[in-house]
């Protein structure tokens, strides 16, 4: 009997995180957004959301919770109820959005005292179009995303702790300026367990070299990686993608 409770747990947990995650595809004017998310368990630690706040404007995180299963999916309800914070803040008629930095200390100062010990790493920013920008914070996001625009590709380090680790941690603001087209693509670390390069180093270099080359769009990364029906992975994968093409 316990054993059938907890399969039905767990199977209302992952309904629940089902509904909080976004559309896997979704076009805002001239940006469109796509992820793919491949758990190791039946829950995920993993999460993204993206949402508009405003014209030409949209907000976006990749996280990914230390550890799998049903508590590390609980703190993944804290990140959604974070990003509804953002998008109200934003439609209080502020200027500006709230800065990536501010959003993950926030997230720091909420989840230390609920002793769950669960830390995550997270890539967060927005995009402005309109102003041909990016701003970004990564508290320990790796591997590092990578931003393919003006002929270039520049892989977007970051120096953050982790959330939910340290007191009185503080996070910085990065950004970068964006050409008319640009790929943003970004990955959990999950993704470097299955690649069959030895070294990390080795697998940084492959994963620069095929965006470099046009692999953009989820599905053409999930072929190169070979992450198409796989029936086990050691860690939940997930990749996301922010585009913007020609009209």
């Amino acid at each position: 009997v316990s054993l059938r409770l907890l399969k039905e747990d767990q199977e209302a947990a992952r309904v629940v995180q089902l509904k909080m995650l976004p559309e896997t595809k979704k076009r805002y004017g001239r940006l469109q957004v796509e992820y793919q998310i491949i758990p190791s368990l039946y829950l995920s630690g993993d999460f993204v959301d993206h949402f508009s706040l405003g014209p030409n404007r949209i907000g976006f995180y990749l996280a990914d919770v230390s550890g799998h299963g049903a508590s590390s999916a609980f703190v993944t309800v804290l990140l959604k109820t974070m990003a509804i914070r953002v998008k109200q803040h934003y439609n209080t008629d502020q200027p500006e959005p709230l800065r990536p930095a501010e959003i993950l200390k926030q997230a720091n100062e909420e989840l230390l005292p609920l002793g769950l010990g669960k830390h995550l790493a997270v890539f967060c920013g927005y995009i402005d179009y309109t102003a041909r920008k990016l701003v970004y914070c990564s508290a320990a996001h790796f591997p590092p995303p990578i931003l393919v625009t003006n002929n270039s590709a520049l892989a977007l380090e970051g120096k953050g702790l982790p959330v939910g680790l340290f007191d009185d941690v503080s996070y910085e603001n990065q950004e970068v300026s964006l050409g008319d087209e640009f790929d943003l693509v970004v990955f959990s670390d999950g993704v470097l367990e299955v690649m069959p390069q030895q070294s990390v180093a080795e697998k940084e270099q492959y994963l620069m070299e095929i965006v470099s080359k046009g692999i953009h769009n989820i599905g053409q990364l999930l072929d190169h990686l070979d992450l198409r029906d796989k029936d086990a992975i050691p860690d939940d994968i997930a990749l996301m993608t922010v585009s913007c093409s020609p009209r």
